[in-house]
């Protein structure tokens, strides 16, 4: 028994050592860019860009605010204190549920919210899914169950992934789509292939691309871009920014339509916006933004909102990344009462289209 007690002592130990180890590199441990990569094959947008920055160990690098997670700041956010935490507790504030048998069982163009990030979009026939994620990840609280659309999707012909997070890139959901859908097409950022290969079926394509590319779709009737947007990757323990995260420009006719995944205030709003002039639809995170100490590097909260979205010059922002899982501090209603007061304030209140879950906007 002594024995035995030794041995687990000693592994806790090397365990808790092993812990404090990996901590003390991870605050230290910086990124700078050292180099540029894309995708040879797929065309670049933005005349002077000179591909997507890669650091020394190979990782993913924000062009404009380089940024590591630490695992001490981690700690600290989640032992200290939430100044919004009785305002939390009495917010009743539930996004509501609509029906999406009606625009499902039809053919007719529209963007319909699925919830969080997540979007199904039907353009010129092609149906487009955008970061689905029909379960909930472990650890995550839903705020709003529902039940999957999945058996009402008639067709789904591309699978957008803004990055690997769990609530954005989850392995059940993209597993089931790929059962149901084996020829849809998945597309993400660069050294996206290593999970996304290993869910899908042997009939599922891959393609992925660097910032400020085109994907190569061989579809005369859809373009599809990926921009870049202030994020970070990581789905273990070590492989932070492994795996290139970013923002979508979808293009069909005379609709543009723009997904921000998740990401910070930053010039790419404007880069952006540069590029493509007449954004139809801006569909933007407003939510998880508290503490701003914590979050601010990787979500934007509403008023940053705001200003991306005149740095754009979009036509309508359609809000997401709110209300659905509980991610921070933040009440779940405040993001969209703070992104109303922020429109009103700046004239802007006609250009918003707030959706319920399963709810769709119409496209001309």
């Amino acid at each position: 028994m002594k024995k035995w007690l030794f041995r687990i002592g000693i592994g806790l130990l090397l365990l808790l050592l092993f812990i404090v180890a990996a901590i003390v590199w991870n605050y230290f441990d910086t990124t700078t860019a050292t180099r540029f990569v894309s995708n040879e094959l797929a065309k670049t947008i933005k005349a002077d860009w000179p591909g997507t920055p890669v650091d020394g160990q190979g990782r993913f690098v924000n062009h404009e605010f380089p940024f590591l997670p630490r695992t001490l700041d981690l700690l600290r956010w989640q032992l200290g204190s939430n100044q919004f935490e009785t305002e939390k507790a009495a917010d009743a504030y539930r996004i509501s549920v609509s029906d999406p048998t009606e625009f499902l069982a039809g053919d007719s163009d529209g963007i319909m919210w699925l919830g969080h990030a997540s979007f199904y979009i039907r353009l010129k026939g092609k149906g487009i899914l955008i970061d689905p994620i029909f379960d909930t990840p472990p650890i995550l609280k839903r705020y709003v169950p529902v039940s999957s659309p999945l058996e009402k999707l008639r067709h789904v012909d591309f699978v957008l992934l803004t990055h690997d997070h769990r609530d954005h890139m989850d392995e059940p959901t993209l597993t089931k789509i790929a059962e149901r859908f084996p020829q849809a097409k998945f597309l993400a950022g660069l050294e996206s292939n290593d999970v996304l290969q290993a869910w899908l079926t042997p009939t599922n394509e891959v393609k992925t691309t660097g910032w400020f590319q085109e994907f190569v779709l061989d579809d005369t009737d859809l373009k599809v871009y990926f921009v870049p947007v202030r994020h970070w990757s990581r789905r273990w323990l070590f492989d932070t920014n492994d795996r290139l995260w970013g923002g979508y420009v979808i293009e069909s006719g005379e609709t543009t339509i723009y997904h921000g995944g998740d990401s910070g205030y930053g010039r790419h709003y404007k880069q952006t916006g540069e590029l493509f002039p007449e954004i139809d639809y801006f569909l933007v995170g407003i939510g998880a933004y508290e503490p701003r100490w914590f979050m601010e590097p990787n979500h934007n909260n509403p008023a940053d909102v705001m200003k991306a979205f005149q740095d754009i010059g979009a036509r309508i922002l359609v809000p997401m990344h709110y209300g659905t899982f509980d991610l921070s501090d933040e009440p779940p209603g405040q993001p969209l009462r703070l992104l109303n007061a922020q429109a009103e304030n700046a004239g802007l209140t006609d250009r918003i289209r707030t959706l319920n879950i399963y709810e769709s906007l119409a496209l001309p």
